[in-house]
């Protein structure tokens, strides 16, 4: 009875790993001036990134490689509200400040004030790749 229950146990944690594995949309990694975005999403796949913050104005040069399909990302204002430390901040997403659509192996260059920020992303089309974002002193 022990060996079945692990093993049911088992087969339904790899199951999980599997399912999850495959049909990722969107995988935001990075942080503080260098972030990607890997894709493998349908037409209007929507997400959002976590917030950043970019202390002085700074340009975002945008790199793409995908496979396939576009990706438009809008760079939106975030209001972070922090109530304490031991709960988790909410995020009020503003104005869009800025709109692109990546495609291929384009790259891109937009300038972003000072703020804090969150990427909208959304898929024009079967869209599989990978962008990168850096943002560097104009």
């Amino acid at each position: 009875m022990k060996r079945t229950k692990m093993l049911f146990s088992l087969i339904i944690l790899s199951l999980l790993f599997v399912s999850g594995c495959k049909g990722f949309k969107y995988v935001f990694t990075g942080g503080l001036d260098d972030y990607s975005i890997e894709v493998n999403a349908s037409d209007g796949d929507y997400a959002e990134s976590s917030d950043f913050t970019l202390l002085s104005d700074r340009n975002a040069v945008i790199t793409g490689n995908l496979e396939e399909g576009k990706l438009q990302i809008e760079f939106a204002e975030a209001t972070i509200i922090m109530t304490d430390p031991d709960t988790p901040e909410d995020v009020i997403v503003g104005n869009v400040i800025e709109t692109v659509t990546v495609g291929g192996n384009e790259e891109l260059t937009v300038r972003l004030p000072q703020n804090d920020y969150v990427m909208l992303v959304t898929a024009m089309g079967k869209t599989k790749g990978k962008i990168d974002i850096k943002f560097v002193k104009p």
